[in-house]
């Protein structure tokens, strides 16, 4: 399955674990994620499972908001999301990991860059036993 993480100031934030068909986002409480946000849209954005032959796709699509629904910095309408995609509405930013069964075996951790709003993870370099 695929999940969002909202991104902190300082660290990755809350895990959002899609697996509903169709998960809205706003700042109405009756939606799926609700954002206290006075720039976020009652009824602002929905990612969609669409499910394949051969898998899913996760859909994210703009409700005709105010402010616009952005997707790596860029408006979207409706956007096939692909791992790692940085999902920003109103104030928040979410990262869209799209994750197999293997990824979850290991906690990444999220560091921030001296580029506001730009976050990376460490990768652990594994031990080969050759030494030299």
């Amino acid at each position: 399955m695929a999940l969002i993480i909202q991104l902190t100031e300082n660290s990755a934030g809350i895990k959002l674990s899609l697996e509903k068909q169709r998960t809205t986002i706003g700042r109405d409480v009756n939606n799926d994620i609700t954002l206290d946000d006075e720039l976020v849209s009652k009824h602002h954005a929905v990612i969609e499972i669409i499910s394949l032959d051969n898998g899913v796709e996760f859909l994210i699509q703009d409700l005709n908001s105010t402010n616009h629904t952005f997707v790596n910095d860029s408006p979207v309408e409706l956007y096939k999301l692909k791992d790692k995609d940085l999902i920003r509405i109103g104030m928040s930013d979410f990262r869209f990991i799209s994750q197999d069964p293997e990824s979850m075996d290991e906690t990444a951790q999220l560091y921030k860059t001296w580029i506001p709003g730009v976050f990376y993870t460490g990768k652990k370099k594994k031990k080969t036993g050759k030494k030299k």
